[in-house]
C-alpha cells in the first residue's frame, strides 16, 4: 500500500495587529490549541510596526510574522492575504480569543456550503471577565440600536445568510479573496467595503452561532467616544464610495438622537413641530430603554443603567464621525 497523501494547509488564519502586548498572547494561545489538525493550518501575524513588546510575544509563538510599512488594516490583510497557502483564508483581531471549535466549524461549514457562499463566521462575544464598564459597552452593541441592526443583534440559533460578517471572525474562499482585494487605504470598515463588493457578484455570507470568538470592548468612556467616532467616519466614507452600502436603519437612531438635540430651537417656527418633536424623542427613548432592559438580562446588574446614558453617547460621536466622513472628506483620514 502506497504511502497516504499528505493534505497540507487548508486554511490560513491571520492576524492583524499593531501594539497588542496586553492581548496578543492570549489571542495566539487560543489558535494554537484549536481542535483542528495542526498540521493542516497556519496562522500569521501582521503586524503594523508595533512600538511596544507585541512582536516579540509573536516571536515565541509557531507562527509566522510580518511586519507591514503601514499600519492600516486594509492593507495588512492584504498583506496576509498574499502570503497565505491556504484554501481558506480566516482572519480574527489580536484582541480576540477564539474557541477551542472555532476553525472545525468554519472549515467545515465552508466546505459544506455552495459555490455562491465566499465567507462563513460567528459572533464576537463579551468577556465576562472583563471590566463592567466593557462588558455593558459589548452587551449594548448586541442590541439593535446598538449595533445599527447587524447579525449580532439578532437571537440567531441556527446558521443563516446574513449581508455581511465582520472580520473578527470569519473564513473566506482564498482564492476569491485574493482577486478582490481590500482597499488598502481602510483602517476602519475595510471588512464592510469588501463584503458589501463581494455581495455585488452575487456572493453569500453564511453566519454560524457556534463558531464563536470573544472580543475585548472599550473599557473606559474617552476610548469608546474615539472608537464610535472613527467608526461613524469610516462610514461615512465608505458611504462616499459605495453609496448601496447604506442601510437606512443603521443611521435612524443617530439622526434621532442629534435632531433632538439640534431641532429644540426650532420647532417653534414650524407648524405642527413639537407633536413631531415629541414623538421622535418619544419613540426614541422607547428604544433606549428597551435595550437597556436587555443589556439588564445579560450583565445583571444595576450598572445597566449607565445604558441610558452610553447608548445616545454612542449615537453622537458616531454620528459627528458619520458627518466628518461624508461633508469633510478633505479632513477624513484616508492614507494613500
Amino acid at each position: 500500500m502506497g504511502k497516504m497523501k499528505e493534505v497540507g494547509v487548508i486554511v490560513s488564519v491571520i492576524v492583524v495587529a499593531r501594539n497588542e502586548e496586553k492581548n496578543i498572547a492570549a489571542c495566539l494561545d487560543s489558535l494554537v490549541s484549536q481542535d483542528y489538525p495542526r498540521e493542516n493550518y497556519e496562522i500569521i501575524a501582521v503586524d503594523g510596526g508595533s512600538t511596544d513588546c507585541t512582536q516579540e510575544i509573536v516571536k515565541r509563538y509557531p507562527v509566522r510574522l510580518i511586519v507591514a510599512d503601514r499600519a492600516v488594516i486594509g492593507y495588512q490583510r492584504n498583506i496576509g492575504a498574499a502570503n497565505a497557502k491556504g484554501k481558506y483564508i480566516a482572519f480574527t483581531d489580536a484582541d480576540c480569543v477564539a474557541d477551542r471549535q472555532w476553525l472545525s466549524k468554519l472549515v467545515q461549514s465552508i466546505e459544506g456550503s455552495g459555490t455562491d457562499v465566499v465567507a462563513v463566521g460567528g459572533p464576537n462575544l463579551v468577556f465576562e471577565s472583563d471590566p463592567d464598564f466593557a462588558r455593558i459597552i459589548g452587551h449594548m452593541q448586541r442590541t439593535f440600536l446598538g449595533s445599527g441592526g447587524s447579525p449580532q443583534s439578532y437571537n440567531i440559533s441556527s446558521p443563516k445568510y446574513v449581508y455581511s460578517i465582520p472580520n473578527c471572525n470569519i473564513a473566506y474562499v482564498a482564492e476569491v479573496l485574493r482577486e478582490e482585494k481590500y482597499d488598502n487605504r481602510l483602517g476602519v470598515g475595510d471588512d464592510g467595503d469588501i463584503n458589501y463588493r463581494l455581495s455585488r457578484k452575487g456572493y453569500k455570507f453564511i453566519y454560524l452561532p457556534d463558531a464563536m470568538v470573544w472580543h475585548h470592548r472599550p473599557a473606559s468612556l474617552k476610548t469608546f467616544v474615539k472608537k464610535m467616532f472613527l467608526y461613524g467616519e469610516a462610514m461615512g466614507r465608505l458611504t462616499r464610495k459605495n453609496r448601496g452600502i447604506v442601510r437606512w436603519y443603521a443611521f435612524a437612531p443617530m439622526v434621532a438622537v442629534l435632531g433632538i438635540l439640534v431641532a429644540y430651537p426650532f420647532i417653534v417656527f414650524v407648524p405642527g413641530g413639537i407633536y413631531v418633536y415629541i414623538s421622535v424623542a418619544a419613540i426614541y427613548a422607547i428604544g433606549v430603554f428597551a435595550a437597556t432592559a436587555q443589556v439588564a438580562r445579560r450583565l445583571k446588574s444595576a450598572r445597566s443603567l449607565e445604558t441610558l446614558f452610553l447608548l445616545p453617547t454612542q449615537h453622537m460621536s458616531y454620528g459627528i464621525g458619520l458627518f466628518k466622513g461624508i461633508i469633510l472628506p478633505r479632513l477624513s483620514r484616508e492614507n494613500p
